[in-house]
């Protein structure tokens, strides 16, 4: 393999390919340390180094730490003490330009126990439906009960105008509010190779160039 042909690979493989990440999610893993760029419900968001479930006695419960970076949101219930059907809510409309893959990772934190069933939500408006990520609430949980860190994704959204919104809900009683934490939202472009990929592609342009460089030579 020659440095020439070595460097036709590259330049092939970068023609072919466009950038890993597209326009989308601004401050999308809330590294700012604030809600830059968001919107959201005063008072009831916030962005954190860490937080932790409702078990207070032994055997304790469980610490969340943010999955990248350091810091994450945090959504607590409750926006509104004269309508319990109110979620507190964060947001971001956001705009692709090629197809994308969405994804994150989202947690649950019942506060509270059934017959009050707080609920959580993130999901995705297209413009003409929403499209849920993620979803939990006391039931699915156990009283007092959590979610780990979850991963969600959607995978593919087109060209477009998108909202990202996320939401927590307090059910009927007003005081023990459930949370949601939200983390590592990344846009990446599809048709992007992985690593292995690129050393595949670049290999196989190198060899291409090789095998004509020989025939050049043999003619």
């Amino acid at each position: 393999m020659t440095f020439r042909s070595l460097g036709l690979g590259l330049a092939l493989a970068a023609a072919l390919t466009v950038p890993a990440f597209a326009d989308g999610v601004s401050n999308a893993g809330f590294e700012t340390g604030d809600l830059t760029d968001w919107t959201f419900t005063d008072g009831f968001v916030d962005v954190v180094t860490g937080a932790d479930d409702a078990v207070v006695t032994p055997p304790f419960g469980q610490h969340f730490d943010p999955t990248e970076g350091d810091y994450f949101a945090r959504l607590t219930a409750g926006s509104d003490d004269s309508d319990f059907s109110a979620y507190t809510l964060l947001s971001q409309a956001f705009e692709l330009t090629a197809a994308s893959r969405l994804t994150g990772d989202a947690a649950f934190l019942a506060f509270d126990s059934l017959p009050y069933n707080d609920d959580a939500f993130v999901r995705i408006f297209d413009g003409t439906s929403y499209h849920l990520l993620f979803a939990s609430n006391v039931a699915a949980v156990g009283d007092f009960g959590h979610t780990p860190w979850t991963g969600f994704a959607f995978g593919r959204l087109e060209a477009g105008a998108y909202v990202l919104e996320a939401g927590v809900r307090d059910g009927l009683d007003f005081g023990a509010s459930s949370q949601l934490l939200l983390d590592n939202i990344q846009i990446t472009t599809l048709g992007v190779p992985e690593p292995a990929s690129w050393a595949l592609l670049i290999a196989g342009f190198a060899t291409v160039g090789t095998a004509l460089r020989r025939r050049r030579t043999i003619a």
